[in-house]
């Protein structure tokens, strides 16, 4: 039973890597808890069979992108873990580097794992939420989990 749970948690982590990646090649630098929420959306994402916003919306993207995370607040909090553990291994790696609360990436942008990219509409979200401080990104995270 240790080794499916050693292997479940061995797959989450690189999964939470390749998001990671992914997240920085497009968006160079990013706050702890602003990569926290986006990694663990982007990969939300990618299972969710129905999509309720796509490139077309255009307004309040970031308040949107945090909506999903509505009623989900235990799987969320699971995943902390999982992603906290994925940016120490990407920082031993000389792949990302962490400094004053901020994740910038040390590779250049050539990056391309597809699998769990970003949609558009996550892409602009995580725009979007570089104009707001994160003491208010993460009031609005706590109001919709």
């Amino acid at each position: 039973m240790g080794d499916i749970k050693l292997q479940s948690e061995t797959l989450q982590i690189s999964i939470y890597c390749e998001v990671i990646l992914n997240i920085l090649n497009e968006h160079v630098n990013l706050s702890l808890s602003k990569i926290i929420v986006f990694s663990y959306l982007v990969k939300k994402n990618k299972y969710e069979s129905q999509r309720l916003y796509d490139g077309r919306h255009s307004k309040d993207l970031m308040f949107k992108s945090l909506s999903l995370l509505s009623g989900d607040f235990e799987e969320f909090s699971n995943s902390i873990s999982y992603i906290l553990k994925s940016i120490h291994i990407l920082n031993n790696k000389n792949l990302i580097e962490f400094e004053d609360g901020i994740l910038k990436r040390k590779f250049k942008k050539k990056y391309n794992g597809n699998l769990y990219k970003e949609s558009v509409f996550l892409k602009n979200a995580i725009e979007e939420s570089q104009n707001i401080s994160d003491k208010q990104f993460l009031k609005e995270v706590l109001y919709n989990v």
